[in-house]
């Protein structure tokens, strides 16, 4: 009989532990916990590094434009300054009067007064957004000489002037025509003239009227001086007379007062622009440098901006010394953080002393985002270069 072989004995199934596993997983969740924070921390590194590289950029940006704008200001009449400064600018758009205003500027400018007088650079102190200043800027540019044309005596009618020169003149060109202690009178060249030998400026045009308001044109240089300042031109080389400030969402926005656009046109400058400030650097004993640094918005000071333009003569030599312009902007980012990472309050102008800074108080919400201030002064080159008191 055959004896039957023995079956092997079974091998028992190898496997982890439940120690094992609860180590692998104990391991597992603490590298995914490491690789978490690595990205959070990672992730929080670049969204701050990205909110200063844009406040950085942004607040380059927005002192180049305002520099821009503030250091030509006065371009066209500064040379005129004693018969230009302080008059109150009428003008007609297409026979209808924009300038008074009829109404109030659009927000963010509805406080700023809806009659517009010269002057190269006005601090509406407290007039914007959140107590935030607003600046009005009046530059021509015409590309030609700064020196305004004087009127020939008693030789306005309805339609032109008489002036010593046309040269460089052409049609379509905006040009002032003031004299003194009186409005100044926005008139338009007529199409197709070009300026040369001829005395005869003629108007014509979108901007040309022969009575604004009451004041006439034919009345300019009958008893007193008058002057002609060429401003631009409506296709190319536009004047600049606008209002700039700060707008919702903390936007810098600008507003044509001319209208040139065909209406109130505002324009967004840059964003995250939270506040706007500016002093006077005033020149005391016209030797071209800034001498004292004033706040237009102290009460009852001579720097406010109704007295500026209350058109006294005072008050021309005071816009006449009005020699630069210093700045401070305050710039945000918009995505708040987890935690604050703000001071509870921000100041401009810490340099000069009681009566000239300004100090912004942070909300709880405001303290979540990254702040940045900055200011900078701008030379007014045309006041500069004109004839001293």
């Amino acid at each position: 009989m055959k004896t039957r072989k023995p079956l092997p004995a079974r091998r028992h199934t190898g496997g982890f532990t439940l120690i094992e596993l609860l180590v692998a997983v104990a391991i597992g969740m603490a590298l995914v916990l490491a690789i978490t924070l690595m990205m959070v921390r990672y992730e929080g590194g670049r969204r701050t590094l990205t909110s200063l590289n844009d406040s950085s950029i942004g607040g380059a940006y927005v002192s180049y434009s305002l520099d821009r704008l503030v250091r030509s200001a006065g371009s066209g009449y500064a040379q005129a300054w004693r018969n230009a400064y302080g008059c109150q600018l009428v003008a007609a758009r297409g026979g209808t009067t924009t300038l008074p205003r009829p109404g109030a500027f659009p927000a963010p400018f509805a406080s700023v007064p809806q009659a517009v007088r010269l002057a190269p650079v006005i601090v509406h102190a407290g007039a914007g957004t959140d107590g935030s200043d607003i600046l009005a800027i009046h530059t021509g540019s015409s590309g030609l000489g700064e020196s305004p044309l004087r009127l020939m005596t008693a030789s306005a009618t309805g339609t032109g002037v008489r002036v010593p020169s046309t040269l460089g003149i052409r049609g379509g060109d905006l040009v002032m025509v003031y004299q003194d202690a009186s409005s100044c009178m926005l008139q338009q060249v007529t199409a197709g003239f070009a300026g040369g030998a001829d005395q005869a400026l003629n108007f014509g045009g979108t901007y040309a009227a022969s009575d604004i308001g009451g004041v006439r044109l034919e009345d300019m240089g009958r008893t007193d001086n008058a002057w002609v300042s060429v401003l631009g031109n409506t296709t190319g080389n536009r004047p600049l007379f606008q209002l700039l400030g700060v707008g919702p969402n903390a936007t810098l926005m600008s507003l044509d007062v001319l209208q040139i656009g065909g209406g109130d046109d505002l324009v967004a400058i840059a964003d995250g622009v939270a506040d706007l400030r500016a002093l006077y650097g005033v020149d005391t004993n016209d030797d071209g440098r800034v001498d004292s640094w004033q706040n237009p918005g102290t009460a009852g000071s001579p720097w406010r901006a109704a007295v500026l333009l209350d058109g006294s003569a005072a008050s021309r030599t005071n816009l006449s010394r009005i020699v630069a312009l210093r700045v401070g902007v305050i710039i945000r980012t918009s995505l708040p953080e987890r935690e604050d990472v703000a001071p509870n309050t921000i100041t401009l102008f810490g340099d000069l002393g009681a009566g000239l800074t300004t100090t912004r108080t942070l909300t709880a919400a405001e303290k979540r985002l990254r702040w940045r201030s900055l200011d900078f002064t701008i030379p007014l080159r045309n006041v500069l270069l004109a004839p001293r008191p």
